[in-house]
Formats: C-alpha cells, sequence, structure tokens
C-alpha cells in the first residue's frame, strides 16, 4: 500500500448470512471431506496440495481461469514453492516450474490467518510481514509483479473478531497485491474449525456470512 491511500475496511456484519446452497458453503464442506480423506493417505497432499488450495483451485478451474494444476510451483529464478499459479492464456498448465513470461499472477492459499511467529529475539512478527518479504523476494527474483491472498474464512464477526493477525492488504503493505476472504464467521469452533459437523452448526446458527468477495476474485481474475 503507498503511503496516504485510504483503505476500505468492510463491514463484513452487514453482509447477508451464508446459505447452504451458495458456492462458498460448498467449499468448506469439501474442504472438511479433503480433510478427512487426507488423514488416511498422506501422499494426497503432496500429490494434489492441501485441501482449501485443492477445493479452490478446483472452483476457480470451472470459471475457464487457466491456472497451475500442481501444487508447491515455482517460476523460473526463485525456488519458493507456491501455492497457485494464475497463468497466460495458452500456457500448458500441468507444468511444475513456469517462466516469468508464462505467469500473470503468483496466489498464496490460506485456511484462515496465521498465528503470530515469535522470533529467535523474543519479539513477534506478523504473518503479514512475512508474506510480503516472501512476495518482495519472489517478484525481486521472478519479475512477476502480480500477488494475491485468498483465504477460504476468518473470524471476522463480533463477538470474537476481527482476528488481530488477520490478512490485510495494508498490513502486507505491496499496492500489487490483494487479499479476498471469502467467507467470514463469528469464531473458531471448538473440535476444529473444518469438520463438516462444526460447519452445519456455524450455518445454522447464522454465524456464517457471505463476503461475495469469491465474485469479485472471478472477476479480477478475468480481468488480468
Amino acid at each position: 500500500m503507498l503511503s496516504g491511500d485510504i483503505v476500505f475496511v468492510p463491514n463484513y456484519i452487514n453482509k447477508p448470512p451464508l446459505a447452504a446452497n451458495d458456492e462458498e458453503y460448498s467449499m468448506l464442506v469439501e474442504v472438511s471431506e479433503e480433510f478427512e480423506k487426507q488423514k488416511t493417505d498422506k501422499t494426497i497432499r503432496d500429490k494434489h496440495g492441501d485441501p482449501a488450495e485443492i477445493v479452490i483451485r478446483n472452483h476457480l478451474a470451472k470459471r475457464g481461469i487457466n491456472l497451475s494444476t500442481f501444487p508447491k510451483v515455482t517460476v523460473q529464478g526463485s525456488r519458493i514453492e507456491i501455492d497457485l499459479l494464475i497463468l497466460k492464456a495458452g500456457v500448458d498448465p500441468n507444468q511444475k516450474t513456469y517462466s516469468s513470461d508464462q505467469v500473470k499472477m503468483i496466489i498464496a492459499i490460506e485456511n484462515s490467518g496465521a498465528g503470530v511467529k515469535t522470533l529467535q529475539n523474543g519479539k513477534q512478527q506478523n504473518p503479514n510481514k512475512t508474506l510480503r518479504l516472501k512476495f518482495n523476494e519472489l517478484q525481486a527474483t521472478t519479475n512477476v509483479k502480480n500477488f494475491a491472498v485468498v483465504v477460504l474464512s476468518e473470524t471476522l464477526l463480533p463477538p470474537k473478531g476481527p482476528y488481530k493477525w488477520r490478512f490485510k492488504e495494508d498490513m502486507i503493505g505491496k499496492a500489487n497485491c490483494k487479499v479476498f476472504t471469502l467467507v467470514a464467521r463469528q469464531l473458531y469452533p471448538p473440535g476444529g474449525l473444518y469438520i463438516k459437523v462444526n460447519i452445519a452448526e456455524m450455518l445454522a446458527k447464522e454465524q456464517l456470512r457471505k463476503t461475495d468477495e469469491f465474485q469479485k476474485l472471478i472477476n479480477y481474475l478475468k480481468c488480468l
């Protein structure tokens, strides 16, 4: 973000409750199913990626967006492994490494906000800063200039939210980086977030809100 820029902070409490027929709810359920599947077959993660990564990639692919098929891909010039690449038209998506002129955007996919990291000197490092450093290095070594963070769900509603260490554009601090949070929730449920019964209970209690940022993400990617 540039100095003097005005930051718009969405008021998610005014968004409509998530409904069972919303695509974002299907994504939450699919991620919970993928978590269960990976408990017994850990090779799935190596072959296809983390649950949120797999589900979000699949849903974006249905929109006709050309994106990398495999997890942990790289761009020539860097060894940093990347969750997802948005590719230029005609580029083969079934590669593990791409040249910079094949790539439109680098995307990090997160289940939710990360916890703060405590450094050896005892200081706390905001995960937004960690991500900014990663993106800065990727931009310097690969010359790819567009970045995004896609967060499946986050505690953004009262009484528990907004989560202090959530991913935010102004905290990442890159003018060419966008953050899209697909579902806003009131809490992190006891026992775990991506458990199907917990997701159903949060839906029934209207503890989930549709942010409309999934459609904004799709529109943004199609205009790159």
